[in-house]
């Protein structure tokens, strides 16, 4: 690798195995939104990324053709069942460069981390590279429990982990600690599922923010975390630190606008110097307009609204038109 580092992020891809009904409200298809992303990559990292898919085209400024790997940072499945997994890992297996995936809270523990590894897609907790070490955490550990053999497992009740808003846990934080601590590279940055201080008011976040405000108030050399969960692609700065949100294959939404936006996904390069900085890439297409959403859809982002609520009402709409 050189000494600029160059990675992808996909987020939240929410893979369906064919003829499942996805969680959630409305949905993209995020196989065709995943070969869509996938196309695009090829068009502009081509050369190195081993697809070429013809002349790139003016978005391309020429910077970001040494791609050196993919990171997914979570909600791989969108219910954490093995198809889901086995269509996940196929797909990634598709890129030619390492690609690295940590989980979400749609994920489930045992069954992703049995599932994913092929032989150049990893679930690695640190990765070194030149002056960069990239950690990669689980936010949903603190939701771990301890079974009667002593093993850290999922709680029985799926729905425990599928509704957190993250969750580190006194062990996770440690090894966060030990490990940005002890890494020999100069420049730290996190790949995570649930950002830390989210502005997204629809959260329930305080104590998780809480967890990371007391980590990153001790580790200097942390210059930035990259996450998803929200489906809100966005930079914003938390304990001196961007925040990168990467969009999603499922639904995206666009929370200054309020408008709906198509999957992506962001391109990130990594100086030497300890800088980092993030392009958001949207796939537009006539199947993911940017339309309008509604006002029930803001106040759902803005938590005056639960999703049972808003499903309520889209019932009741549709029943009406009928």
């Amino acid at each position: 690798m050189n000494d600029t580092i160059r990675i992808l992020q996909l987020s939240d891809t929410h893979f369906l195995e064919d003829g499942a009904e996805p969680e959630g409200a409305v949905a993209y298809n995020t196989d065709e939104a995943f070969d869509a992303v996938f196309r695009h990559i090829g068009e502009h990292y081509g050369e190195h990324y081993g697809e070429h898919y013809g002349e790139h085209d003016g978005e391309h400024d020429g910077e970001h053709d040494a791609l050196d790997m993919v990171v997914v940072t979570g909600d791989v499945a969108d219910h954490g069942r093995r198809p889901q997994y086995r269509k996940a890992a196929e797909a990634f297996s598709r890129f030619s460069v390492a690609v690295n995936v940590i989980p979400g809270n749609h994920d489930q523990d045992a069954v992703f981390t049995a599932s994913m590894a092929r032989p150049s897609v990893s679930t690695s907790r640190v990765i070194e590279v030149g002056a960069w070490a990239f950690l990669f955490v689980d936010s949903s550990a603190g939701n771990l429990v301890i079974d009667a053999a002593g093993r850290a497992v999922d709680p029985p009740e799926y729905a425990d982990r599928l509704h957190s808003d993250g969750s580190l846990g006194t062990a996770e934080a440690a090894w966060i600690r030990d490990m940005a601590s002890q890494a020999e590279a100069d420049h730290v940055f996190i790949w995570v599922h649930h950002q830390p201080g989210c502005p997204v008011g629809m959260l329930n976040a305080e104590a998780y923010n809480a967890e990371w405000a007391d980590l990153l108030g001790d580790l200097p050399t942390v210059r930035g975390v990259g996450a998803g969960h929200t489906h809100a692609p966005d930079t914003y700065e938390f304990m001196g630190r961007t925040v990168h949100v990467g969009p999603s294959l499922k639904n995206n939404f666009d929370l200054k606008k309020n408008t709906w936006l198509p999957p992506g996904y962001r391109a990130y390069t990594f100086g030497a110097d300890g800088t980092v900085q993030s392009q958001l890439q949207l796939v537009d297409d006539e199947r993911w307009p940017r339309r309008p959403f509604g006002s029930a859809m803001r106040a759902l982002f803005d938590g005056e609204l639960t999703f049972e609520e808003l499903r309520a009402i889209a019932e009741r709409k549709a029943s009406q038109r009928a």
